[in-house]
């Protein structure tokens, strides 16, 4: 199994023993212009609440140690989790990446 496909297993056992509603969670995977995989957890706005928890520990703590699995592969990996109809208004994976590599060339200009 490559690290990709054993972290999305690990993060989706970890969200579906947090959520009440596993018919309108999804899970999509991309990549930004660092390289690093992108995981969009997309919920329920109340099973967010849940995987966030008080003051962002919970999703910091799955941060975390898929922060470390993902570091015993060789990759990075970024983690986002937010409600199905936050996702209609912010960019897609593809926009980000976008995004992140004008960003990048930018910085790496000289004024």
């Amino acid at each position: 199994m490559d690290a990709p496909e054993a972290l999305l297993e690990f993060l989706s056992y970890a969200v579906a023993q947090l959520i009440e509603h596993p018919q309108q969670a999804s899970i999509a995977i991309g990549t930004n212009a660092n390289g690093a995989i992108v995981y969009r957890v997309q919920l329920a706005p109340e099973d967010v609440r849940r995987v966030i928890g008080k003051n962002g520990q919970t999703v910091s703590s799955i941060r975390s140690l898929m922060a470390v699995a993902a570091e015993r592969h060789g990759v990075k990996i970024s983690l986002k989790v937010g409600a199905a109809q936050d996702w209609e208004r912010e960019e897609t994976a593809e926009e980000e990446s976008a995004r992140e590599a004008r960003e990048a060339e930018a910085e790496e200009e000289p004024a």
